[in-house]
């Protein structure tokens, strides 16, 4: 009995932890891009192609990009 009423406490204080956690980070900047990748099938060789990604923030300040870098 006891060592289920740890058991219980302990995932209590886990879950409140977690939840103290998802608190701080939802006050900063927070970075979304819904689509990281983006497959363009078959490129010939010297053909120009372009994509743009969504970037959002949807946090609670101002998001600073300060460098990019392609890949």
């Amino acid at each position: 009995m006891k060592r289920a009423v740890r058991v219980i406490l302990f995932l209590f204080l886990v879950y409140l932890a977690g939840s103290f956690v998802s608190q701080a980070q939802a006050e900063g900047p927070k970075l979304l891009i819904p689509q990281t990748m983006f497959d363009f099938g078959y490129v010939p060789p010297q053909a120009v192609i372009s994509h743009y990604y969504l970037v959002k923030n949807v946090g609670e300040d101002i998001l600073k990009i300060e460098k990019v870098k392609p890949g």
